[in-house]
């Protein structure tokens, strides 16, 4: 293929509104599909006292109410589960014996959240994966250390396939083989470009050296491809992570229903560019209170509402993700048009402190500011449920070597100065050594929620 900065570039170069005409034409098709083959669309659509032939624009769309929320997901996979016999949910559209792949979530609340893939759907995935691989960098014959959770993970089979897809040649390790199998199998394979959560690449680095007796920037990883969390797209963590590689960091998400979204190799994160739009309307928003679409324009923040064109399985319509995101438009600073988008952060992760809303990867950054008085790792300690959070707010935070009780104090104060001035929040800030606190091979869990621990009496 030509050596170009895109993989599909007839149409990752259109202008905006010719995507407008193959998006609509597309929903329009999309729309019949899902009312013809799904109950608990068609009971949507009727229930919204619409019908997919009334809808005229993408405007008329956007002004649907919400079709469906996670918890209506899980609902209805778990009644198809029982009445059905499959997991996919009364969403399925497609014949059961059409969806050939499968992945999942970890199922940490209850039952999994399970995608399925058509043989189409699984050649969409390839093709957005590519586009997205392609502008970070990777190439056919490249080596790629894959180090994202390999069974059932979105980020797993679905990613060796795309990879392989491309002509790229993936090293499927998984996260599940342990930081010291992927360490070793990066430096016998000379992998050049490393997957995996930022998390665990923050995790890599503080163990490369125990494992290889070297440091991570000797690894010869040319680039990082992050996915699952935020973090690659946060200052000071891309900071501490391209000082200890010397890699480019790539900041994505997406994968299943045809969704896939990339930063640039500019040094600055400018957001995550959309290179799926002519398979899924990733930016679509609308506020979280009102339900109303919030205009397309730029530093427009809201939720994200996920509607895939042409998925076939089980696909997204009007599924409201939790996601808090803000769209940039125009000209990126690396030269390319379209849209990009940041994430925020969860509705379900925010915090509400004396009526300050605090999202945990804003916290995260601020802490990576003080690497490398601290290690980074640190947890926030949560009483009660949240959102709401009885000041102050407690943090755990691992101090780096060698900081005195001294020394501590003064970055106690640095710290909280620091918050209370950029976030608005005072907190209350415990240190710990080096190494106490737990590492993560996938999403860094960031909280250490003491309200669900069973008391003593409780447990007997």
């Amino acid at each position: 293929m030509e050596e170009t900065r895109f993989w599909n570039r007839e149409v990752e170069t259109l202008p905006l509104e010719e995507m407008r005409k193959i998006q609509f034409r597309k929903l329009k098709k999309q729309m019949d599909y899902i009312y013809e083959n799904s109950p608990f669309y068609r009971k949507k659509f009727d229930d919204s006292g619409a019908k997919p032939q009334d809808i005229r624009s993408l405007d008329e769309f956007r002004n649907l109410p919400v079709f469906i929320t996670k918890k209506e997901h899980r609902e209805c996979q778990d009644e198809s589960l029982r009445t059905l016999g499959h997991p996919f949910g009364t969403i399925l559209c497609a014949p059961l014996e059409k969806v050939i792949g499968v992945s999942a979530t970890s199922g940490t609340t209850g039952l999994p959240t399970f995608y399925g893939f058509t043989r189409h759907d699984i050649e969409v995935t390839n093709e957005v994966l590519a586009r997205g691989f392609w502008r970070a960098g990777v190439r056919p014959g490249e080596t790629v250390a894959h180090g994202f959770g390999l069974s059932m993970w979105v980020a797993g089979i679905p990613v060796i396939r795309a990879l392989e897809h491309m002509g790229a040649r993936p090293v499927p390790i998984g996260a599940e083989a342990g930081s010291e199998r992927l360490l070793r199998f990066i430096d016998q394979t000379r992998a050049t470009t490393l997957m995996c959560t930022p998390s665990y690449a923050e995790s890599l680095i503080e163990k490369t050296p125990r494992v290889l007796g070297k440091e991570a920037s000797q690894l010869g990883i040319q680039r990082i491809v992050c996915a699952g969390e935020p973090g690659a797209g946060l200052p000071e963590v891309r900071r501490k992570l391209t000082s200890a590689y010397g890699a480019r960091i790539f900041d994505s998400a997406g994968i299943p229903w045809g969704i896939f979204v990339i930063s640039c190799d500019c040094d600055e994160y400018h957001g995550m560019h959309v290179v799926c739009e002519d398979h899924h309307l990733y930016y679509d928003i609308m506020d979280p209170e009102t339900g109303r679409p919030v205009e397309w324009k730029d530093g427009a923040r809201g939720e994200k509402i996920l509607t895939s064109l042409d998925w076939e399985a089980a696909p997204p319509f009007r599924y409201a993700s939790g996601d808090i995101i803000e769209i940039h438009t125009g000209q990126c600073e690396c030269g390319l048009e379209g849209v990009r988008v940041r994430f925020l952060g969860r509705i379900d992760d925010m915090l509400i402190v004396k009526g300050v809303n605090v999202f945990p990867s804003a916290i995260r950054d601020l802490i990576n500011s003080f690497v490398p008085r601290v290690t980074g790792v640190f947890k926030i300690v949560l009483d009660a449920p949240p959102p709401r959070v009885l000041p102050p707010l407690r943090l755990i935070v691992e101090k780096g070597r060698g900081i005195s009780t001294e020394q501590g104090e003064a970055l106690r104060r640095q710290i909280e100065e620091k918050m209370a001035s950029l976030l608005r929040v005072r907190p209350s800030i415990g240190f710990v050594p080096p190494g106490t606190l737990e590492r993560s091979k996938g999403k860094a869990d960031l909280f250490e929620k003491r309200f669900q621990r069973e008391s003593p009496e409780k447990g007997r």
